[in-house]
């Protein structure tokens, strides 16, 4: 018996997957948990487990090829069975792997069990005045057959909260469209280019912070002088950024309006402060999180934070890793003349710190929140109880 090994989905974000190299041959006796490959997700190179025992049958995927989710990548069979006659999906002939042709193979589509020499079913007069109509929305699902009086009822509906949605999502989308239309004749109009698919870090960048600016943001700053916090840091060998994020804890921790995030239920509170801090990645940017930031001794933090970055560096991140911060810090103090900055604050999340570099009348430090979560009064409050500490840090990072 023979099953099929498909592109896992190793994370809620991830819709397509590299195959960087195959560890498992076919032939190759596996058991339940083996690794078989490693695939490159939207953040990390994780390894594809084996779901079963048995032996793996070839013709494997394409090696450094990326493939979508749920993709025939090869085949688990009982141990001892031989290669497969058919090919993966990934393999068909004639195909580029991850083309949607391979995809959606027409043999593989069921049968059509309505007999072709069906007498087709006669219009009615309301359903050809109908089409002579101009093309209108239509309810997201067809109702059973109702009675003449419904019927008329739905005629009528036009206000009825389905067909508003219907309208909204044709209007939507008939926009998304025109935009793109005017999009692709503006770079038409210039000079000849190439489109470059993005990688998949990049892809759910793109998505995250789309949804991102869906949501009421304000920004308020403040200039401090951290001259004393940079000669703390440079002393003791100790991160700057991951100081900023530690401090950011303690404020929140004190006003927990900022350790929300809204919902459409209601506001989430959070019971511990997690802070994500952005830092730049191999085609991207990734948002690792420091647990528990406000109650852990700043030793701790920064052992867990080492150990982030070696694991980003060497592509090991898991995706627990970078999920879940309820407050966010992004650091780009490190490039000269860069004084001032916004940050958006991801979904999740209430605010979200922007620290630029240091600028004749100190470092400007933006701080953008999410308007349905916090106020300006709240923003304020923060930047103060915040700057206070960043003015001590030998009270709460020995």
């Amino acid at each position: 018996m023979k099953q099929p090994v498909k592109m896992p989905a190793l994370s809620d974000t991830m819709e397509t997957g590299r195959l960087l190299r195959w560890l498992k041959q076919p032939g190759d006796a596996v058991a339940r948990g083996d690794a078989l490959a490693e695939v490159e997700t939207d953040k990390a190179v994780m390894e594809l487990e084996a779901f079963g025992s048995g032996s793996l049958i070839g013709p494997l995927a394409a090696e450094d090829r990326e493939y979508p989710v749920g993709e025939t990548l090869a085949w688990l069979g009982d141990e001892g069975a031989g290669a497969m006659e058919e090919k993966p999906e990934a393999q068909a002939e004639g195909a580029e792997p991850g083309d949607k042709q391979t995809q959606e193979k027409p043999a593989q589509r069921p049968p059509q069990k309505t007999p072709a020499t069906a007498p087709a079913p006669e219009e009615t007069d309301e359903e050809k005045a109908q089409q002579a109509a101009p093309a209108a929305p239509a309810p997201v699902s067809q109702p059973a057959p109702a009675k003449p009086e419904a019927q008329a009822r739905a005629h009528e509906g036009a206000t009825s909260a389905v067909l508003e949605q219907a309208w909204a999502g044709r209007a939507a989308s008939r926009q998304d469209d025109s935009a793109n239309t005017a999009l692709r004749q503006e770079i038409a109009a210039g000079p000849p280019y190439r489109i470059e698919p993005p990688l998949p870090l990049r892809r759910v960048v793109a998505a995250t912070v789309s949804r991102a600016l869906a949501a009421p943001q304000f920004r308020i700053g403040t200039q401090l002088d951290l001259t004393g916090l940079k000669n703390y840091a440079d002393t003791r060998s100790a991160s700057l950024t991951l100081l900023v994020a530690r401090a950011c804890a303690l404020a929140v921790r004190e006003q927990p309006a900022f350790n929300a995030a809204w919902t459409p239920e209601g506001l989430a509170r959070r019971e511990r402060v997690d802070v994500a801090i952005a830092m730049e990645a191999e085609h991207g940017l990734l948002t690792p999180v420091i647990r528990d930031a406000a109650d852990r001794t700043f030793a701790q933090l920064a052992d867990d934070w080492r150990a982030l970055k070696d694991n980003i560096a060497h592509h090991r991140v898991a995706p627990e890793a970078y999920r879940g911060g309820t407050f966010y810090v992004s650091n780009l103090g490190m490039f000269a003349g860069i004084v001032q900055f916004d940050a958006i604050v991801p979904p999740g999340a209430a605010a979200i710190l922007a620290v630029a570099a240091p600028g004749r009348q100190g470092t400007l430090l933006t701080l953008t929140c999410d308007h349905r979560v916090v106020f300006g009064a709240d923003a304020a409050r923060f930047l103060a109880a915040l700057a206070e500490r960043l003015g001590r840090p030998e009270e709460w990072a020995e």
